[in-house]
């Protein structure tokens, strides 16, 4: 018989998603939960050949060489609004419905509980090699009425306690459907996890983990939300603090799990992070770091601050004041030792933004 752990993925994010519970399935099959009793057997149907995720498309990174940001009027007006552009980057980010990468960061940070093994059940915890499992089979309580089926394909022995660097584990859903949180729920596609760095301990992948997860057209839909089909590369970083990074479509976004969203227009970034390409150089990257930025009816708000760097140069941006007319923003750009300060105002007439900047 086929098992799995139940394992609980944290987000900042409002419940249910469909995207979360796409997640548990990935999770309890591909990322550490899956447990093969009886020796590998218990599929529901003779075994099949695979159909493994393509290789995968290549992961687009942020640029690798640091930009510069200038000290002027100019400078000072980019950077505020880069700032605001990274804050709406971040939070769209978070809210998106195909945000299945986010659940592997809390996952592989440590962040999971185990219930106890019954007596019935080995200790050991073993990655199943290749074979198509019914979705009915893997017993994941938050799925209720599961149907479909998944055809998994690694490289990993079934007999594994850890996995080397290399290792990769394949998953196909042929319509998989069934019931969450009382809404129904359908998945259908390919994935596939590749670790970049060896896991020695399967129940606690710790810190300093990397992995690469490859969606090959895949969709799912329910609670009212739908994605899809979606074919993306992203790479998962837990750093030695066991803090998670996720790096998509050029940006690498941190401190997804900080942020507090209602909606695009109220939200809180604590202490998140984005790099990303320079706004006038795309082989340049700039860093963006958020301290408590928080957003009000599509306004930051007065003591919100966040850091610029690229290289050696830095802005430091803060708002001194906020309206639903107008926002000022101080700006010290700091470059060579030297710094100079600048205050930038926003006004807004409906969805028009002005600006005008003057030296402090």
């Amino acid at each position: 018989m086929i098992t799995t752990r139940m394992l609980t993925a944290r987000t900042a994010f409002r419940q249910p998603r469909v995207a979360t519970a796409a997640a548990w399935l990935m999770i309890g099959l591909g990322s550490l939960g899956l447990s093969a009793c009886g020796g590998g057997g218990g599929s529901d149907s003779s075994p099949l050949v695979p159909a493994p995720v393509p290789e995968p498309l290549k992961l687009i990174a942020p640029p690798t060489t640091a930009g510069t940001l200038g000290q002027n009027g100019e400078a000072a007006q980019d950077s505020v609004k880069a700032t605001t552009a990274a804050a709406a980057n971040l939070v769209r980010r978070s809210e998106d419905p195909s945000n299945l990468f986010l659940p592997f960061g809390e996952l592989m940070s440590g962040r999971q509980n185990s219930h106890k093994p019954s007596a019935a059940e080995p200790e050991r915890r073993k990655i199943l090699e290749t074979t198509t499992v019914s979705c009915s089979s893997l017993g994941i309580s938050v799925i209720r009425n599961c149907s479909g089926s998944i055809v998994v394909d690694t490289n990993v022995s079934n007999s594994a306690t850890s996995l080397p660097a290399g290792s990769y584990i394949s998953m196909r859903f042929d319509k998989i459907s069934g019931i969450v949180d009382g809404q129904s729920l359908s998945i259908d596609g390919g994935m596939r996890i590749d670790f970049l760095t060896a896991i020695s301990n399967l129940d606690n992948p710790g810190n300093n983990v990397r992995l690469q997860l490859s969606f090959d057209k895949l969709s799912a839909s329910g609670g009212g939300e739908s994605f899809g089909p979606v074919t993306a590369v992203a790479l998962l970083e837990v750093d030695g603090q066991g803090k998670p990074s996720l790096t998509l479509n050029g940006v690498q976004y941190a401190g997804l799990n900080e942020l507090s969203v209602t909606d695009a227009n109220n939200y809180s970034l604590g202490h998140s992070k984005l790099r990303s390409a320079h706004w006038s150089d795309s082989k340049a990257f700039v860093d963006t770091q958020f301290s408590n930025w928080q957003t009000s009816n599509g306004r930051p708000l007065q003591g919100s601050s966040a850091t610029l760097t690229a290289g050696k140069d830095s802005a430091l941006i803060t708002v001194e004041s906020s309206s639903s007319s107008q926002v000022s923003y101080r700006v010290q750009l700091n470059s060579g030792g030297v710094a100079k300060s600048y205050q930038v105002l926003a006004s807004y007439s409906g969805s028009t933004v002005s600006y005008s900047v003057k030296a402090l």
